[in-house]
């Protein structure tokens, strides 16, 4: 496959090779940045399909006790790595982006900063878990799952490093190895023996091998002897994390209360339709992780309005197949059961869109040191959306949840906008 052999240049690991975007076969770079976002988005389809498969034998292999660890597990430790990271990867990847000459300095300080707080935040869960009195067949596959992300976790932090250097190439081959060694172990583990810990360790080893792997790449010539730039935790990185945790809570805080005012089997519904939606962000996410360097180079908007007008109008001929095909695609996807929830996807798809818009914008904004602007448009969008669905769910039900998802996502559009016309 040309994918294959293209890719293995990127994986090189003699010293003549380098990591900048000069070793690109590629000519054009209209062409190169499309292979890149191709390659790209092949990858997330394969890593998101290979869990999916995985959690779906492991329904069906584990107890139901077992299975509900399983989701415990994966649950805590998305939180964590979220929480340990706090923007560091989105910054590195910008700071790489504006200064590639610093890189592997940069990469060198950020990566025993995120070492020290994946071992804080692994260690909080093991005492939370001590002071809880978990049993050690809940505790124990709990801290392997949570491990599982944060060797994930710092996995991407290099993967941001690639991407700065407009390397995202390294990052979809190596996320292609780790996704299918992950489907093949945990295929292998379920079958031989169905235990949510066993399957907890076999999901360990995929990331600890591309960890070890990428990081010996990534600074396989020693950190750089020069101190990196000085940058501000407080200035540059936490106004990111902060933006991402509001965004995170925005995002998916409505789960939470359609449960509290419409009960479990409404959020069944809301949160399988929303999930097809959220599965399509894939795309757009993976052409922002190709031209991000641009983005952060950028003097004026042009590379903004190519990427948006992009991103925007795939989202907009999805999102009127999807309305087009709604009894098809929720029915097929969940079965007849889930039929009431297509009114509500219809008005999800009429928000991707501008949730794709709104990908673009805010790495924009990150991208031009407006962090501090992007973590407060997520604290607004946090406040629409909390208002919004405190009106819209119980006059409308989970269409009101979806209703309101539209709305925050026009809250986010008008503030991205407002931030980046001075710029502009």
């Amino acid at each position: 496959m040309r994918f294959a052999s293209l890719s293995s240049r990127a994986l090189q690991t003699s010293r003549g090779v380098t990591l900048t975007g000069g070793e690109s076969p590629f000519q054009s770079a209209k062409l190169r940045r499309f292979y890149l976002f191709a390659y790209k988005a092949f990858a997330d389809v394969t890593a998101r399909g290979s869990l999916f498969i995985v959690t779906l034998l492991a329904a069906r292999r584990l107890s139901p006790w077992e299975f509900g660890v399983f989701g415990l597990g994966t649950t805590l430790g998305w939180m964590l790595a979220v929480a340990t990271d706090f923007g560091v990867q989105m910054h590195l990847a910008r700071a790489v982006a504006q200064a590639p000459g610093d890189a592997r300095a940069m990469l060198a300080r950020w990566w025993r900063v995120r070492l020290i707080t994946s071992a804080l935040g692994l260690g909080l869960l093991v005492v939370a878990l001590t002071a809880f009195g978990a049993r050690r067949t809940l505790a124990v596959p709990v801290v392997l799952l949570a491990l599982v992300y944060a060797v994930t976790s710092l996995v991407e932090l290099i993967n941001y490093f690639y991407r700065g250097l407009s390397r995202s190439d390294i990052e979809s081959t190596l996320t292609l190895w780790q996704r299918v060694a992950t489907l093949a172990l945990g295929i292998g583990a379920l079958l031989w023996r169905p235990s949510v810990a066993v399957l907890a360790a076999a999901l360990l080893v995929p990331p600890l091998a591309a960890l070890t792997w990428s990081a010996r790449f990534a600074m396989r010539d020693g950190p750089a002897n020069a101190p990196p730039p000085e940058d501000s935790f407080i200035h540059d990185v936490f106004p990111i994390g902060l933006g991402i945790v509001l965004s995170a809570l925005y995002f998916r805080v409505d789960v939470l209360l359609v449960q509290l005012w419409l009960g479990t089997e409404a959020v069944a519904g809301y949160n399988a339709v929303f999930r097809l939606i959220d599965a399509l962000r894939l795309f757009p996410a993976a052409a922002l992780a190709v031209v991000l360097p641009t983005l952060c180079r950028a003097d004026d908007l042009r590379p903004l309005v190519q990427v948006s007008v992009a991103v925007t109008a795939f989202a907009i001929i999805a999102a009127a197949l999807l309305w087009a095909l709604s009894d098809r695609v929720v029915t097929l996807a969940f079965g007849e059961h889930y039929r009431t929830a297509v009114p509500a996807f219809r008005i999800l798809a009429l928000a991707f869109p501008l949730l794709s818009l709104n990908f673009a914008l805010t790495h924009q904004l990150i991208g031009w040191n407006r962090q501090h602007s992007y973590a407060v448009i997520a604290g607004a969008a946090l406040f629409a959306n909390l208002a919004l669905n405190a009106w819209l769910i119980p006059a409308l039900s989970i269409e009101g949840a979806a209703w309101a998802t539209l709305g925050t996502e026009l809250c986010v559009t008008s503030g991205c906008l407002v931030a980046l016309r001075a710029r502009g």
